[in-house]
């Protein structure tokens, strides 16, 4: 497969742009609508790349990266870093990691209230 369109970005954008707003939002996703885009056997920098653009479009929507709690009074704290430093805080962490994230891995994302 070759890279996405605008339009099929914009599709896989627009459902996690409405799935953070909704929910707490794991890497699992955000890794699925990267294999939706790129499809399989991609080279894994390509694959990091489109991570980290969707990553930093959900950001750039007002979504927060953050750690889930057990204060079930506020479950989520956002780090409080800023879009560069949590881009980069998050592509240390995959190339660490050697693979796309999975839910649970690095961190979380939502749109806090």
């Amino acid at each position: 497969m070759s890279m996405p369109t605008d339009a099929q970005y914009t599709e896989e954008l627009d459902y996690l742009a409405e799935y953070v707003n909704d929910d707490w939002l794991g890497f699992s996703v955000i890794a699925g609508a990267v294999g939706t885009l790129l499809g399989k056997g991609r080279p894994f920098p390509e694959q990091t790349s489109l991570l980290l653009r969707i990553v930093g479009d959900l950001l750039d929507q007002g979504a927060e990266a953050g750690d889930l709690t057990d204060d079930p009074g506020r479950p989520f704290k956002a780090w409080g870093t800023s879009r560069d430093e949590t881009l980069s805080r998050i592509k240390s962490a995959v190339d660490e990691l050697g693979h796309l994230p999975d839910t649970g891995d690095i961190c979380w994302f939502t749109v806090d209230d």
